[in-house]
């Protein structure tokens, strides 16, 4: 009896899923980062767990999860250790990928 399989990959309905939600969640982070609104914690671990399933399921990722994952690493590699203030509680906020300019002019 074939069904789903033997268990050690998931099927390929699941993984489509994976991708379609990664994807979602990706357009989502994204249109954080041109509003320049908060992007947490909890998003960019969900999109690294979906491409760490995807890469060992030998899926290739999404053209926004992939655009969004580098653009995240490049943001976050050119500040180091760039903490803009103390996260909430409830749900830490990422600041270098949407931290505003340091020089805001003001009226």
């Amino acid at each position: 009896m074939m069904g789903n399989g033997d268990g050690t990959h998931a099927p390929n309905a699941r993984l489509a899923e994976v991708q379609r939600l990664a994807t979602a969640l990706a357009a989502r982070v994204r249109y954080a980062q041109l509003v320049r609104r908060p992007i947490y914690e909890d998003q960019i671990s969900a999109l690294v767990r979906a491409a760490r399933l995807m890469d060992e399921e030998k899926v290739p990722w999404p053209p926004m999860v992939e655009e969004v994952l580098m653009e995240l690493a490049k943001s976050i590699e050119a500040t180091p250790a760039a903490e803009a203030g103390a996260p909430e509680p409830g749900g830490a906020a990422v600041s270098p990928a949407t931290a505003p300019p340091a020089e805001s002019p003001s009226g």
